[in-house]
């Protein structure tokens, strides 16, 4: 017999990004009372309305491609983008930012660093704190 065991990666997020998950917790549980929604410790972080009407689903990878291909169709002008493609980036990003091929290959959860020198398409470039990097990003 076997057994899959599903586990959850644990990692560090900046002080910041933790405020502003917090805050956006505050508001969505104000947002799905006035459903009649009682929020739990249960309660999914990123949720959506599905097209027959059912409030508060999951987010799934497809809605996401789904949203990024409506996106690329309203504005061809853009590169298309996909999730797992800005995983690739993010990757990319965070080696010229100066963090490990290890402690990248650990974020994404990969097993061993040759999948995730897979995912990286430069060499190490400028040296920045692994915690600065992803506040820096979403700055930009």
């Amino acid at each position: 017999m076997r057994f899959i065991v599903e586990t959850f990666p644990i990692f560090s997020i900046s002080n910041d990004l933790l405020q502003l998950l917090t805050s956006w917790k505050k508001q969505q549980k104000y947002e799905l009372a006035k459903f009649g929604i009682i929020s739990n410790p249960e309660q999914f972080i990123f949720t959506y309305i599905d097209t027959k009407g059912n409030i508060n689903k999951p987010l799934h990878s497809d809605y996401l491609n789904n949203k990024m291909k409506t996106i690329r169709k309203r504005h061809p002008e853009l590169t298309h983008a996909t999730p797992h493609k800005l995983r690739h980036t993010g990757a990319t990003l965070a080696k010229q930012a100066g963090m490990s091929l290890e402690a990248i290959s650990e974020a994404l959860t990969h097993s061993d660093t040759g999948t995730t020198q897979i995912y990286v398409n430069t060499s190490n470039v400028v040296p920045m704190a692994v915690g600065e990097f992803a506040l820096q990003s979403l700055k930009q």
